[in-house]
């Protein structure tokens, strides 16, 4: 069964109905229209890939007025013109005018179906072209969506950044981003962890499952990446990540989901938004050894 349809158009029922029928017995898919008005009302119900019609049919529009019919509403259907050997030339102006192929009088069903194998194949491939090209448009749009999303993510973070500027609390510097994060990925539990001298100390806390339940945590030196420790926390989803710049680990950032979730680490997103953070906890680290260093000054001097 051959199941895209063919629209037979002629006006001579002893040539269609016969035609329809050899057709629909050796399995393609046939419909008929007894003119180009009555195929051009079809036409705009539906999309054939491939239409057979006669060029001459008094009374109405003839075969080169569908075919441009045609080509104007549904740009996708090949046209295959049936002519007798006294029109040739009129066949092949319709070729001209974008016809897909021609069958001349008296012709066998053999001729005619290998010309609708060729245009069946033919609209088939121009159907393949046309959902790759819509799936590449889509793509595009979706990829720029994304592109558009993550400039406006990267602004919006840079403010935040700018903001923690002169903060001299951790937890009041971190609350920006924590709330961002909260909004943006959802996570049902968070831990902000302050590295310390002996080992980690909780600066912001959100869930009262025990989030240590794991075992016990690395230590801040030891820490590198969440991949290579596999910590989950107790929970179905468990993310351990590190908030580090250069070889010196400030904080560090659990997230716990409840259920499986689609949260990936390596969100451009989210690494960009543990970047931040650490660049926060930098600035501040920095400006509190810039300040003990002119402490130190100051008391030389006295």
């Amino acid at each position: 069964m051959i199941p895209d349809p063919i629209l037979i158009v002629d006006d001579e029922p002893d040539l269609r109905i016969p035609l329809r029928d050899a057709l629909t017995a050796d399995g393609y898919t046939v419909e008929e229209a007894g003119g180009a008005e009555a195929a051009l009302a079809l036409i705009e119900r539906k999309h054939y890939p491939v239409i057979v019609t006669d060029l001459h049919m008094p009374g109405g529009p003839s075969g080169l007025d569908l075919i441009a019919a045609v080509k104007g509403r549904d740009p996708r259907t090949l046209c295959v013109v049936i002519t007798g050997y006294a029109s040739l030339d009129v066949a092949v102006e319709a070729i001209k005018r974008g016809a897909y192929d021609f069958v001349q009088k008296p012709f066998k069903l053999v001729e005619i179906e290998a010309v609708l194998d060729r245009a069946l194949e033919h609209a088939r491939l121009l159907s393949q072209l046309e959902a790759y090209r819509r799936d590449l448009e889509a793509r595009v749009e979706s990829r720029v969506k994304m592109l558009k999303t993550f400039h406006e993510e990267a602004l919006f973070l840079n403010t935040l950044l700018t903001s923690a500027q002169g903060e001299v609390d951790e937890a009041r510097l971190v609350a920006p981003f924590i709330r961002y994060l909260a909004t943006r990925f959802a996570p049902d539990a968070y831990v902000v962890l302050l590295s310390t001298s002996t080992g980690w100390d909780i600066l912001l806390r959100k869930g009262e499952r025990p989030w240590a339940a794991a075992g016990d945590l690395p230590k801040p030196e030891d820490f590198h990446t969440v991949l290579e420790w596999g910590w989950t926390g107790g929970y179905p989803d468990g993310y351990l990540i590190p908030l580090r710049q250069g070889e010196l680990s400030m904080a560090a950032l659990f997230l716990g989901f409840e259920k499986r979730s689609a949260f990936d680490p390596q969100d451009p997103s989210f690494v960009l938004l543990t970047a931040q953070m650490a660049a926060a906890f930098h600035g501040l680290h920095c400006a509190r050894i810039h300040a003990a260093a002119e402490v130190r000054k100051a008391l030389g001097r006295s």
